[in-house]
């Protein structure tokens, strides 16, 4: 928010302020409301001062230039004008000798084609002001007269004026305003700011539009005025030059005074051309189905049913609380203006304007909210600013319903409390005097109390706490002690599954991964994978259009990591995330889980002269998360056949603790890669984070067998498909006695094995705590080999 310096000094009895802009910024930075700059808003010019132009006649030798006599308060001087729009009568920027304009120039005394020229009149940009008239002509000052002739340019429009860039926090919407900045000042001022008085005649006849006030949910309050017989054209002078010192562009002499009017006390208004308003009438309701509205800045616009309508007796006019529409724009054929003043819903306007992509002042002001006790005042002012500047007659009374939300807190400040917390002994005197100057009535509560009551425009305060700020950010932070804290912190201890991340944390690291974070939000494109989702979950207020959905896996974005180090130069990338993902939930409502994602491409092992290159594929990630699953203490995870779009067929298993899916690894389809610019193999694996981390009993050591191992091998012809992990699922399912370890370690496809088989040797391993003898391991073998042939349909080799 930027404030001006001067404009706050005017709020102040006799227009004066004891603090200079730096000073005054430093104090209210120390208050709690950060200023983060005091710059000037305009070039620094000297020697210019207000001519008024008595005669213009053609030069005697240049058909191009005028010859004017110029008066400026002390005499009369021979200027000679290059621009095409000298009038005699009209009042300018005279640059007198010896005058200084921005960039450094200085103005002399010169002879142009043979005649003297004592100074320059000056166009807008060679001031500094480019936004209030174009280089082609010199400047005619509007709004200033005969009092001003003579005076120096930066003290008639006060171009010497400090702005104040102040960082607004989000619940502090009463700071939006010069007034509400004006409260902040007060306990260092020590006087009260108020408004200007501004004295609104209304001579006309009553108003003949009638409002009709259909959503009260929406707003509550909706005012208008409508004043007659308005002549729209240019601001005053100093008006533009104080608007387009705060940021704000001069339009016209309408629209400038109801900007000026909501800088000025934060409320916002908008104006219509009366006469295009269909029937008389204008009504607040909700849009109709389809209904569509085209805005003050030319776009067609579809509006929501939840959003707040201002229509006439046909159409809809604008958006409540974010922008007017087109069709009623004040312009230069205005005649008469219907000036609305209302309070509308702050959670309504903010989420209006979030749709319709819309951030203008007003939607910023209401959205944080705006003092309802203001709405009539700031309605009558601006009309009377209106009447004063474009003239017309203000019609009697004002037209509208509501009642804005009343009942604001009463709320106890105990003296103790105040010391408890502060660190420091507050006087009662100086606590009320600090509560009072922000505006806050305080009464005795005896006993060590106020009784405070909240004003109308700090929605923010709601407790005591709320109070004990006020106070002491008022009499100074800096005056708060710095002592140390009655006993030591103590870290929180790590809950078991916290250690369980961290042991995982640990292990990925230890086999070269590295941990990447990256955002949940996805876009379309991720559809464009083939990701087996029937729908994504859409966020309603995303932050950008292009990432509108949460990941429905990790891997959706950490994918996105490995290619972003791939385009890089890296070579080998093993990337690893632990984080949340989101899936739509039958029946309404959306599933949030945790999982640990893991993702690798290029060679397997360090490059090393000694050894071939070769790229990592399924089993190198298969192995990593068995590794997790053994360190987990997690028993009984199959790798089962899947078929997921987004991996490479034939490449890929789902993790499966009976019925129950707590994962998926494969190596991620051609297709896919390629589309992401990945030219080797991606391997990716994702599981469940709650299973990895579930607490399990603790493990038993068992002492080392004395006994030796005895190993055999198993040749089988088994059906070729997913073949080695239902061999080995089988031979552990038939429960043959003292068997410890199953591996595979050959695989076989060739003219002795059937079409749609494959041959596998498997190592077998028995062990026991006594010694087992050949005949024991042959009937065990034996055993094995009869309920593979006969359950299942195996064959031995």
């Amino acid at each position: 928010m930027n404030i001006s310096w001067r404009w706050l000094r005017d709020l102040f009895p006799g227009g004066e302020l004891v603090l200079d802009a730096r000073e005054l910024a430093d104090r209210l930075t120390m208050q709690g409301l950060a200023v983060d700059d005091v710059r000037r808003p305009f070039p620094e010019i000297s020697g210019v001062v207000l001519g008024r132009v008595l005669d213009a006649d053609r030069h005697p030798n240049a058909d191009r230039l005028t010859l004017c006599r110029v008066a400026a308060g002390d005499g009369e001087r021979q200027v000679v004008c290059g621009a095409p729009n000298v009038e005699v009568g009209a009042f300018y920027a005279y640059a007198t000798e010896g005058a200084r304009l921005p960039g450094g120039r200085e103005i002399r005394r010169a002879r142009i084609r043979g005649v003297e020229s004592f100074g320059m009149l000056c166009s807008a940009p060679e001031l500094g002001l480019e936004a209030l008239g174009s280089a082609e002509g010199i400047w005619p000052v509007p709004g200033v007269g005969e009092r001003d002739l003579g005076r120096d340019l930066v003290e008639v429009l006060e171009l010497d004026d400090r702005i104040l860039e102040v960082d607004v926090p989000s619940n502090r919407g009463d700071l939006l305003s010069h007034i509400g900045v004006a409260r902040e000042t007060q306990w260092h001022a020590g006087a009260e700011a108020r408004l200007p008085d501004r004295q609104l005649d209304e001579d006309g006849p009553p108003a003949d539009v009638q409002v009709v006030l259909d959503d009260h949910e929406g707003c509550p309050v909706y005012y208008g005025r409508l004043i007659r017989g308005v002549a729209v054209g240019p601001s005053p002078a100093w008006l533009q030059v104080r608007l387009l010192a705060l940021g704000a562009r001069p339009v016209n002499n309408v629209v400038d005074a109801t900007n000026y009017t909501m800088l000025e006390c934060g409320q916002p208004l908008h104006p219509f051309d009366a006469a295009r308003l269909a029937g008389r009438r204008v009504v607040v309701r909700r849009p109709r189905s389809g209904e569509q509205i085209v805005t003050l800045d030319g776009r067609t616009r579809s509006l929501d049913p939840e959003t707040t309508l201002i229509a006439d007796g046909e159409r809809a006019v604008a958006v409540g609380g974010v922008m007017g529409g087109l069709d009623s724009e004040v312009g230069a054929g205005t005649g008469e203006v219907f000036l609305e003043a209302a309070w509308f819903e702050p959670a309504r306007v903010g989420r209006t304007a979030r749709d319709l992509g819309l951030r203008t002042d007003a939607a910023t002001r209401f959205s944080r909210g705006v003092d309802p006790g203001i709405t009539a005042p700031a309605l009558d002012r601006a009309v009377a600013l209106i009447v004063a500047l474009a003239g017309g007659r203000a019609a009697e009374g004002r037209v509208g319903e509501g009642s804005a939300p009343s009942g604001r807190p009463r709320i106890e400040l105990r003296a103790k409390r105040l010391e408890t917390i502060v660190g420091r002994p507050i006087a009662e005197d100086d606590a009320r005097r600090a509560l009072e100057s922000l505006g806050f009535p305080v009464q005795e509560g005896g006993e060590g109390t106020l009784v405070v009551g909240v004003p109308s425009w700090r929605f923010d305060v709601q407790r005591e706490i709320d109070l004990i700020e006020e106070v002491a950010r008022t009499t100074g932070y800096d005056r708060v002690p710095a002592v140390r804290l009655p006993a030591p912190a103590v870290a929180t201890l790590p809950t078991p599954a916290e250690r369980a991340v961290a042991r995982l944390r640990a292990a990925l690291s230890g086999a070269g991964y590295d941990e990447a974070r990256t955002p949940t939000f996805v876009g379309e494109a991720v559809l464009a994978h083939g990701y087996e989702v029937d729908n994504l979950v859409e966020i309603r207020n995303p932050i950008s259009k292009a990432e509108r959905f949460l990941r429905p896996f990790v891997l959706a974005t950490l994918a996105g990591a490995v290619v972003h180090n791939l385009n890089r130069g890296a070579s080998r990338v093993r990337l690893f995330e632990i984080g949340h993902a989101f899936r739509p939930r039958r029946g309404g409502g959306v599933d949030e889980n945790r999982w640990l994602s893991l993702a690798a491409t290029g060679p397997s092992r360090p490059v090393d002269w000694s050894r071939p290159v070769e790229p990592i594929d399924f089993f190198d990630v298969k192995g990593t998360v068995e590794e997790l699953l053994s360190l987990a203490g997690v028993d009984g995870v199959a790798f089962v056949p899947t078929e997921r779009a987004f991996l490479h067929p034939g490449r890929q298993a789902g993790l499966r603790i009976g019925a129950r899916e707590i994962g998926f690894l494969g190596e991620i389809h051609p297709r896919v890669a390629e589309g992401w610019g990945v030219e080797e193999r991606l391997v990716v694996a994702e599981v469940e984070l709650e299973v990895l981390t579930e607490e399990r009993p603790p493990v038993r050591l068992r002492p080392v067998p004395r006994e030796p191992a005895v190993e055999r091998d198993l040749a089988l012809v088994v059906p070729g498909q997913h073949a080695s992990e239902r061999a080995v699922q089988a031979v552990r399912e038939a429960g043959v006695e003292d068997l410890v370890r199953i591996e595979v370690f050959d695989r076989y496809r060739g003219p002795q094995v059937p079409d749609g088989y494959v041959s596998l040797g498997l190592r077998l391993t028995f062990q026991a705590e006594r010694t087992l003898t050949v005949e024991a391991i042959d009937e065990r073998m034996d055993r094995l080999v009869e309920i593979l042939q006969n359950e299942l349909g195996y064959r031995r080799r």
